[in-house]
């Protein structure tokens, strides 16, 4: 499944941590990691997900920790388990539609736990323990959503936590620029995955379709934003951080 040919775009002799690892974009990233030439490490909630991912991508290419970022223990777990890596890419991340007069706390801290929360505590953990590998050209992806770009109504929630990972990554970037360390995000457009069906249960069909027909190239898929993560782990951006890449096949930039 690795490729043999080495190029600006391979990831041979690279190990990288996946968050979200078990389904959808992290899935996908996973895959593709392996498709580069590179070995990942996965991390979820599902062990059972996770083994068919090792399972899949075989085991000298993949391993795997369960683990729940939402706690300071599911993090020192990861944090614990793995060992030098040369990037990693926080996919992560939950949504919950919700009007802002409906909003409590109690669902502002569970999504702003996994969404971002989890992001700063993993990476200030990952190097303090160092175990991020300096001055080699190692990279951190965070997926982030082009939702923080908007405003959508009834996304407050969600678009919040983008917004504050996507701000804190130039702050994180322009930290490890000293370590040759590059922090990059991506913010995608909808994509179609298991987050993006439970919209039906909130909003109607005829709604869903709608906002699909405003995309010029149609909703993304896993492997678009993976093929994305690919380019910001390798070499071909090497000369590329604190940048935030908008994938949303033309959805806010193009305009009748």
């Amino acid at each position: 499944m690795q490729m043999t040919e080495k190029t600006s775009f391979s990831l041979h002799g690279r190990h990288i941590l996946v968050t979200g690892a078990s389904s959808g974009i992290g899935l996908n990233i996973c895959r593709s990691i392996v498709a580069s030439g590179g070995k990942v490490t996965g991390v979820a909630r599902r062990a059972d997900l996770l083994r068919e991912m090792v399972k899949e991508l075989g085991e000298d290419n993949a391993s795997f920790i369960e683990a729940d970022l939402a706690s300071d223990a599911g993090i020192e777990k990861v944090v614990a388990g793995i060992p030098e890596i040369n990037g990693l890419v926080h996919a992560v991340g939950i949504s919950k539609l919700s009007p802002l007069k409906f909003i409590k706390r109690q669902s502002l801290e569970e999504v702003m736990n996994v969404n971002y929360f989890s992001m700063v505590l993993l990476l200030a953990q990952i190097t303090r323990h160092k175990k991020l590998q300096r001055n080699t050209n190692s990279s951190v992806v965070l997926i982030s959503s082009v939702a923080q770009q908007i405003g959508t109504k009834s996304s407050l929630l969600y678009t919040g936590s983008k917004g504050a990972m996507s701000s804190a990554s130039r702050v994180i970037a322009n930290e490890l620029s000293s370590q040759k360390i590059r922090v990059n995000t991506i913010e995608p457009g909808m994509v179609q995955t298991a987050m993006a069906s439970e919209m039906e249960d909130v909003l109607s069909k005829e709604a869903v379709e709608k906002d699909k027909a405003q995309y010029p190239l149609g909703y993304g898929t896993p492997e678009d934003v993976a093929n994305a993560a690919i380019f910001l782990l390798s070499d071909a951006s090497k000369w590329m951080t604190g940048q935030s890449l908008t994938i949303d096949g033309g959805r806010y930039k193009l305009i009748d």
